[in-house]
């Protein structure tokens, strides 16, 4: 198979006697304020990939097809292309798999606005290219694997292990050092998606190149009293820790939607709102007590704005990565 994949909308039949590997990844939302390229937070948003490798080329079946919200999007083919490109660079030297693997992508991840759509196409491709080779994934590969094709190995980490995660390059060899924390339960998660992308290169064009020192002392110590927040379940802390100056005020010039949702939520009852990634998605922190009154107030918000934007109520995810069906 050479030069750009074809893909159709729809889903793709399956012969007898082929091998099908199913996985379900959930999105993420990364930075969650001052913990800039080391915090992330699994989403209840996930991509459905299913790969299917006949037993013979079949030139008629279009490489990837699509279903469900990603066959909606106007470029639903950059999530499967993504996945075929990466697939590409691992089977070179195997290009009976080319010819024989059928890719079937089913996104609830918006593309494109910094919830972990590619996190979750690189994990996809790497487990299948691990199963399809019977050899078994595991974290710590799939990881560091991951990170040297996607960069970022926060958004990676909370797909691939789920819940909120913490990581950091290792100071003294090439790993990733990555933790895991229990999301508290009763701290609940809105999504408000506005209609259009932000490329991460163009959200990272505007971050300086150096900081004041006072700036990076602050975001330590939020990035500190954000971890004690989440570990001990602290309403006040969180609330104090969901502040940032390394990031958020570069980017809110292309964002402009976050001044606006922060202003009108100066009298509610959150825990806090942050850009998700380097946007345009953004995250509202609130109580479960309160979460009726805020997800009310947000998409009455929304509603008033030129191009409204999607406003999600999502659960944290807690299992990350999943085969959900397999040969």
């Amino acid at each position: 198979m050479h030069g750009a994949p074809e893909s159709r909308l729809g889903a793709v039949s399956e012969p007898p006697g082929n091998k099908r590997l199913t996985l379900r990844i959930p999105g993420s939302a990364s930075n969650l304020g001052p913990g800039f390229d080391c915090f992330a937070l699994a989403l209840g948003l996930y991509c459905r990939l299913t790969f299917t490798l006949s037993n013979q080329s079949e030139q008629e079946k279009p490489l990837i097809s699509f279903s469900g919200a990603i066959a909606q999007s106007s470029l639903p083919q950059d999530t499967g292309n993504l996945v075929y490109r990466i697939l590409s660079q691992l089977w070179r030297d195997e290009t009976q798999f080319l010819e024989r693997v059928r890719i079937h992508v089913d996104s609830d991840i918006p593309l494109g606005c910094g919830l972990g759509s590619s996190s979750a196409a690189i994990l996809g491709a790497l487990w299948a290219d691990h199963v399809f080779k019977d050899r078994i994934p595991t974290a710590g590969s799939l990881l560091a694997q991951a990170t040297q094709l996607e960069g970022y190995s926060e958004t990676l980490a909370a797909s691939l292990m789920g819940k909120c995660v913490i990581t950091a390059p290792s100071a003294v060899s090439s790993a990733v050092v990555v933790r895991q924390f229990d999301w508290p339960a009763k701290w609940r998660t809105i999504v408000v998606v506005p209609g259009y992308r932000l490329k991460t290169d163009k959200s990272r064009s505007v971050l300086p190149k150096t900081v004041p020192f006072a700036h990076a002392v602050w975001n330590a110590q939020r990035a500190a009293l954000l971890t004690a927040a989440i570990a001990t379940c602290d309403e006040t802390t969180l609330k104090e820790a969901l502040h940032d100056k390394l990031h958020e005020p570069y980017r809110e010039s292309l964002v402009p939607e976050f001044t606006g949702l922060k202003r009108s939520l100066v009298n509610q009852p959150i825990l806090g709102c942050v850009l998700t990634g380097g946007g345009p998605s953004m995250l509202v922190l609130v109580h479960e007590r309160s979460v009726e009154q805020v997800l009310a107030h947000v998409q009455l918000w929304a509603s008033a704005q030129n191009d409204p934007p999607k406003v999600l109520d999502v659960r944290v995810d807690q299992d990350g990565i999943r085969q959900i069906r397999g040969f």
